[in-house]
C-alpha cells in the first residue's frame, strides 16, 4: 500500500494518498473541498449584482404577479425587494385589476398551478373582500374544493351545485360541507338546522355533525335553528409601534395589549399576562356593546398552551382565576421562568380598521394580532363553550406571537357576555 502523506494544509492533521496529492497540490480533499468553497463565495461576493427587477413597473397586477411567481435563486444576484407588501398592493387594487387578478389565478389553474393560484384567489378574498366568479368556477371544473373560504358568499347556482354533490360524494364530503359553511346563506342555514334536526344517514361517516362544520365559518344554528355569529365584523389590527408613534400620555389607546398582570396562575405559579385591556368607553369598540368602563382579558401564556383558560371578569378591569377551570391532562412545569416582556413589540392598536377576513386565513402570513374580525385558526376552528351556560362563546381578539416576538403560535381571547367570563386558547403549527 502506497504510503500517506500529511496534509500541507497549515494546522490540518489530515493525511493523503501520494495520488490525491498530485491532484489537489498536496492537500487533503475536506481541505480542497473547503478551498474551492471558499474561492466559489469570493467570487460571489466580487462579481454579485443588485437588481431591481421592478424598475420602470408600476402596473400593480404585473408587480403582484410577479411577487407570486417563485423564481430560482441565483448567487450572482442580488434581488432588491419591492417596498411594499402583496397585501398592501392588494388593498389599492381597483374593480378592474380585482378581475385581471381573478383572470390571472384562473391561467394558473389551467396551467395546474394549484398552490400559486390558490394564494391568488385567497388574497383577492381576504384582502379586497372580492366574491369570486370565474376563479371559483374553475375550481369546481378542476374538482378542487379547498381552500373552503374561497366559497364564501358564492351564488345560489354554486351553492344548489354542492348541496347536491355533497349527498353523492363521500370522498369530497368534508370539503362540501366545509365550502357551504363559507356560504351561509338562508339557504345553508336552512339545511345544516333541518341536518340536526335528522340527520342523514351519511352523517354517522363524520366526526363531527353536519351541522358543526359552520363553526369553521365563524357561525353556528341557535335554538330556533337560526344563524349565530361568533365573531365581531369590525376588526382593528394591531401593529408593532416605533418610538416616533407612539401616542402622548393622556391619549390612551382603545386596546392595550400584553401588559404584567397582577395575579399568579394556580397551575404553574408564573405571572398572569392582560392579553388584551379595554377601555370600553372608547369609541372605537362600541361594536362590542358592553356597558361597563373596561374589560381586562387575563390568561396563562405557559398553561394556556395546554388547555382552555377561564377567567371571572367585570366591566371595571377586575378579573379572578375560573372555579371552572381544569387542570390539562399533560402540563409540564413551567421551567422557562419569567416572560421576558422587555424582547417583545410594543404593539399599539390601529386608528384605521381593518378587513373582517384579512387575517382569516392563515397560511397568507399576514400579521394577525387583532380585536374583532375572524379568527386566523392554524387548526381547526376552537370557539369554547361558556362554563357556566354552555353557550358558545364568542371570539373578542387575538395575538400573534410572531408579529410579537418572532415567535409562533396564536393567543385566541372569548368572551361571554352574560355570565362576563372570559376564556383563551391557543394554537401552533
Amino acid at each position: 500500500m502506497s504510503e500517506r502523506l500529511p496534509c500541507q494544509t497549515p494546522g490540518c492533521t489530515g493525511s493523503i494518498l501520494p495520488a490525491t496529492a498530485l491532484k489537489t497540490g498536496g492537500i487533503c480533499m475536506p481541505c480542497q473541498q473547503r478551498k474551492l468553497a471558499e474561492e466559489r463565495q469570493a467570487y460571489i461576493e466580487q462579481n454579485r449584482k443588485e437588481v431591481n427587477r421592478y424598475a420602470g413597473i408600476h402596473d400593480p397586477v404585473e408587480i403582484l404577479t410577479m411577487l407570486h411567481s417563485p423564481r430560482k435563486p441565483d448567487p450572482l444576484i442580488k434581488e432588491v425587494p419591492y417596498p411594499r407588501t402583496a397585501q398592501e398592493l392588494y388593498h389599492g387594487l381597483t374593480e378592474e385589476e380585482r378581475g385581471r387578478m381573478e383572470s390571472y389565478a384562473v391561467h394558473l389553474l389551467e396551467e395546474e398551478d394549484i398552490d400559486q393560484a390558490e394564494t391568488v384567489l385567497v388574497s383577492l378574498l381576504c384582502f379586497t373582500d372580492t366574491r369570486l366568479g370565474p376563479g371559483l368556477e374553475m375550481l369546481l371544473h378542476t374538482g378542487n374544493y379547498a381552500p373552503a373560504i374561497l366559497f364564501k358568499d358564492a351564488d345560489a347556482q354554486v351553492r344548489d351545485r354542492l348541496i347536491a354533490q355533497v349527498e353523492s360524494d363521500p370522498v369530497n364530503r368534508n370539503l362540501l360541507l366545509l365550502a357551504l359553511a363559507w356560504i351561509g346563506d338562508e339557504e345553508v342555514v336552512r339545511l345544516f338546522a333541518a341536518w340536526r334536526q335528522s340527520p342523514p344517514e351519511w352523517a354517522s361517516a363524520l366526526y363531527i355533525a353536519p351541522e358543526m362544520y359552520a363553526r369553521e365559518a365563524g357561525w353556528e344554528l341557535d335554538a330556533g335553528g337560526g344563524k349565530r355569529q361568533l365573531y365581531h365584523p369590525e376588526c382593528y389590527p394591531f401593529l408593532v409601534s416605533r418610538e416616533d408613534t407612539l401616542e402622548a400620555p393622556g391619549a390612551p389607546a382603545a386596546v392595550q395589549m400584553l401588559q404584567t398582570g397582577t395575579h399568579a396562575c394556580p397551575w404553574c405559579g408564573g405571572a398572569l399576562t392582560v392579553l388584551f385591556d379595554y377601555d370600553l368607553q372608547h369609541p372605537q369598540v362600541r361594536f362590542m356593546e358592553l356597558p361597563g368602563k373596561r374589560l381586562r382579558i387575563a390568561a396563562c401564556m405557559h398553561c394556556n398552551c395546554y388547555g382552555t383558560v377561564y377567567m371571572k371578569a367585570d366591566l371595571e378591569g377586575g378579573y379572578a382565576w375560573s372555579e371552572y377551570n381544569v387542570v390539562p391532562g399533560y402540563l409540564p412545569d413551567n421551567t422557562g421562568g419569567a416572560l421576558a416582556f422587555n424582547t417583545w413589540h410594543v404593539m399599539q392598536l390601529s386608528e384605521q380598521p381593518a378587513g373582517t377576513y384579512e387575517s382569516a386565513y392563515w397560511v397568507l402570513e399576514a400579521p394577525a394580532s387583532q380585536i374583532g374580525g375572524h379568527p386566523a385558526w392554524i387548526q381547526d376552528a376552537d370557539y369554547p363553550a361558556c362554563p357556566c351556560c354552555a353557550q358558545t362563546m364568542t371570539f373578542a381578539a387575538q395575538a400573534d406571537m410572531g408579529q410579537v416576538a418572532e415567535d409562533e403560535g396564536i393567543y385566541y381571547a372569548f368572551l361571554c357576555r352574560e355570565c362576563l367570563i372570559t376564556a383563551v386558547n391557543y394554537q401552533q403549527t
